[in-house]
């Protein structure tokens, strides 16, 4: 039995109980969990139009928002021909009547073309540049590169099958004490096998204090480990700067800088420092007023993935074999 047919089945019983003395009124309408002034609507519904009254009512379907698809094509079409415009200027374009007289505002068009992968000038352009080749038209270097990052794959994959191969640097806020100032915590970590390092300096963050974590704190404990630094990839932050470039020249290290707006690039470190903020800062603050940058477990060695072969080995949930430095701090992040 359909559900309607099942409803219209209940509402009658409840009048069929009335209509033979079983009940009273108010004890029916009790019963069923209605008013009696739904009671007496059903029961003229069912005077008036038999059992088929008693159905719920049919709801008109709802009228859709989506926009038609021959607008869609006119508003791809529109913006790949005219790939510098954007949203307001496109929708009062189609208004016109030589581009059909379409009714859309700005907010549909900027739906539309960000389905369509259209949402950025850049992509619009390079659309624009692939359909004039397709068609014989001129296709400069420039265009080149710009189709190639478009058409870039989605999911890439990130870090290294060796060890020292690809480092993640990246710099975190730490906050501002009372009596030390503002806090920056350094921060690398190895793509092979997510082990991280960390300094803690008070100050202005700056590329002169990278280069001097790079120097005294990174290559020291690769070098214990015989291991050699290949590459380094940073984002384009002013810490990685014109004097950590040159400190990474000195050591014999590949210096790469990351595209801009893409941190899932240097997803190793991101994870890493909310690691750190979540399992250290967050706590540590609560129990413990400091007065010196120093005093904030200035340096970490982290492992939340496997481990490095003669950098430390995890026992037991444990990281051994630390890197012999004053002030170290060995602890377990989870991934």
């Amino acid at each position: 039995m359909a559900p309607a047919d099942s409803l219209a089945h209940l509402r009658k019983g409840v009048l069929d109980r009335v209509a033979r003395g079983e009940v009273t009124v108010a004890q029916a309408c009790r019963d069923a969990g209605i008013s009696r002034a739904r009671y007496y609507q059903l029961r003229r519904r069912y005077l008036a139009y038999g059992e088929p009254g008693l159905r719920p009512k049919p709801h008109p379907a709802r009228p859709t928002r989506q926009v038609p698809a021959p607008l869609v094509d006119a508003i791809v079409s529109y913006a790949i021909t005219h790939p510098t415009e954007g949203e307001r200027s496109i929708a009062c374009a189609l208004a016109l009547a030589r581009f059909g007289a379409w009714r859309v505002s700005h907010g549909g068009v900027c739906n539309v073309l960000r389905r369509a992968g259209l949402g950025r000038r850049l992509a619009r352009l390079a659309a624009a540049e692939a359909l004039s080749a397709a068609e014989g038209g001129p296709l400069t270097e420039r265009a080149l590169r710009e189709i190639r990052a478009i058409e870039r794959p989605r999911v890439m994959h990130i870090g290294s099958a060796v060890v020292g191969a690809e480092l993640f640097a990246d710099t975190m806020y730490v906050g501002k004490l009372k009596g030390v100032g503002t806090v920056w915590q350094y921060t690398m970590v190895d793509g092979a096998c997510s082990f991280g390092f960390a300094r803690v300096r008070a100050g202005r963050k700056s590329a002169k204090s990278m280069a001097r974590f790079l120097v005294e704190d990174l290559a020291p404990a690769y070098r214990e480990a015989k291991i050699r630094l290949i590459r380094i990839n940073t984002d384009g932050g002013p810490e990685f700067g014109t004097a950590f470039t040159r400190a990474c020249l000195e050591l014999g290290i590949e210096h790469h800088r990351l595209p801009p707006r893409s941190p899932d690039l240097n997803a190793f470190v991101e994870r890493f420092q909310g690691t750190c903020l979540h399992l250290h800062y967050r706590t540590a603050f609560r129990y413990r007023y400091y007065t010196r940058a120093a005093d904030i477990d200035s340096f970490f060695l982290c492992a939340f993935g496997w481990p490095i072969q003669g950098i430390a080995q995890r026992s037991g949930g444990d990281c051994r074999q630390g890197v012999n430095s004053p002030g170290v701090a060995l602890a377990e992040v989870g991934a």
